[in-house]
Parts: structure tokens; C-alpha cells; sequence
């Protein structure tokens, strides 16, 4: 065996070891392509379930809003009947107790008056 040849049968034995590697590598790629499409369709499934899940949660969240937005309305009517309605009880109840407590302290002034005058008669008899 001459040189050249010894040389030609050292590249035909590394360029079938290289031949080999390519194989498992391309096979080893499609086993790997094949997981991952796999796992692209589960994580597509997931994530339209979570889509529906969450746009369920958005219709939901919009009615309370909703709801809510109704329930504030009524309270600040309420407060609004209950700020007119103190407003009236106010000067309904205040204006008379106000004028009955005048009206005591006007008799017991004149009670005063009348007890002073009284006393001031009797010392002058």
C-alpha cells in the first residue's frame, strides 16, 4: 500500500465517521423537532384555555363594575336624601327647641324679676 493510498483510506474512514455523526445529529434534530411540536401543541391548548379562563374574568369583572357603579348611584341618592332630609329634621326640631329654650329663660328671668320685687316690697312694708 502506497502512501496515497494509505491517505485516501484514512479520509474514506473519517469522512464515513463524519457521515455517521451527520445521521445521529439529523436524527437526534427530528426526535427533538418532534418534541417540541408536542410541546407547542400542550402549550397552545394551555394558553386557550387561559384566554377563555381570563375573558370569562373580564365579563365578570365588567358586570361588577357594573353593578357596582349602580350601587354607588343609589348610595349617593340615599346621601343626598339623607343630607335634604337632615337638613329638614334640623330646621324642623331646631327652630323650636331653640325658641322653647328662649321662651324658659325668658320665664325664669321673669321668675328672678318677680321674686326680686317680691323681696323688695316686703323689706319696704
Amino acid at each position: 500500500m502506497t502512501l496515497s493510498q494509505g491517505m485516501e483510506l484514512v479520509l474514506t474512514v473519517a469522512l464515513l465517521v463524519l457521515l455517521i455523526v451527520a445521521g445521529i445529529v439529523v436524527s437526534r434534530m427530528r426526535t427533538l423537532a418532534t418534541s417540541l411540536e408536542v410541546t407547542l401543541g400542550r402549550l397552545q391548548s394551555e394558553m386557550s384555555k387561559l384566554v377563555d379562563e381570563v375573558t370569562e374574568l373580564v365579563d365578570d369583572a365588567g358586570e361588577d363594575v357594573s353593578k357596582f357603579e349602580t350601587l354607588l348611584d343609589a348610595t349617593n341618592a340615599v346621601t343626598s336624601s339623607m343630607g335634604s332630609a337632615s337638613k329638614l329634621a334640623y330646621t324642623a326640631v331646631a327652630a323650636p327647641i331653640i325658641k322653647a329654650k328662649a321662651l324658659r329663660a325668658g320665664a325664669n328671668r321673669l321668675v328672678t324679676v318677680f321674686r326680686s320685687e317680691s323681696t323688695q316690697y316686703k323689706g319696704r312694708r
